[in-house]
């Protein structure tokens, strides 16, 4: 009850973030979110049981160049989807052929595919399939939120305005939301650098242990294998 007392606006802030980024989830029609439309068809050939994607420099498939990332949050993703029957997806997966990708002040055809009824709610088939792991993108986002907030009552211990500051600035950037609540990996290597940063900090000020040691080469490890950026992690 004393944690709820003494960090109860964080929650507020925490809830809100969940709250606001539902909505972008449920607003933005599936794959028309960053990438989508190529991290999707990653996690369905895993949760299909067909392995990881092979890569062909004369061959063109529906993941592209996502095929070629780390396989940890694709792997998770397809866990929390494997149940679901995607043989739809073909018929949701239509692209646009005049969509204007990649050029944002475009005035007209920003969508990247075509919508049918199939997509609508109650969702089912593919479409169930994306807002899951939407879900699931937006709790590892919030986890990030979190992290903000512990790391800066790390830093600075006795202004827990500074956190909550630093807290509401991550939560309601409204890129970070629409992107929490996609289909993308970002959301888990964001994460894992996040708690990376917050056990450095930690050991920094606390001195390192080897259960620091350990649980800091863990998470370095888990988020090189969701996505290739976090190989910066380890020269810290």
């Amino acid at each position: 009850m004393s944690i709820i007392r003494r960090h109860w606006i964080a929650m507020i802030v925490l809830c809100l973030f969940v709250g606001l980024g539902a909505l972008y989830s449920i607003a933005t029609p599936i794959f028309e979110a960053s990438d989508e439309l190529n991290h999707y068809p990653f996690v369905q050939t895993l949760a299909q049981g067909n392995g990881l994607p092979v890569q062909r420099p004369d061959e063109a498939t529906l993941w592209d160049q996502e095929g070629s990332q780390p396989p940890l949050y694709y792997g998770l993703a397809a866990i929390v989807t494997a149940w679901i029957d995607t043989s739809d997806m073909p018929q949701l997966l239509d692209l646009n052929p005049h969509a204007e990708r990649g050029v944002p002040l475009a005035p007209d055809n920003k969508n990247m595919v075509i919508h049918d009824r199939g997509e609508q709610f109650p969702w089912h088939g593919t479409a169930l399939a994306v807002h899951l792991i939407r879900v699931f993108s937006l709790l590892l986002a919030a986890g990030t939120v979190l992290c903000t907030y512990l790391l800066a009552l790390e830093l600075f211990p006795n202004r827990p305005v500074i956190a909550l500051t630093a807290m509401a600035v991550n939560a309601f950037l409204p890129m970070f939301l629409f992107i929490s609540a996609s289909v993308n990996n970002d959301t888990l290597v964001v994460l894992l650098s996040s708690v990376t940063l917050l056990l450095l900090v930690r050991m920094l000020r606390r001195g390192a242990s080897p259960v620091f040691l350990l649980a800091l080469g863990v998470v370095i490890g888990l988020a090189c294998l969701s996505k290739l950026s976090a190989l910066g992690l380890i020269p810290l």
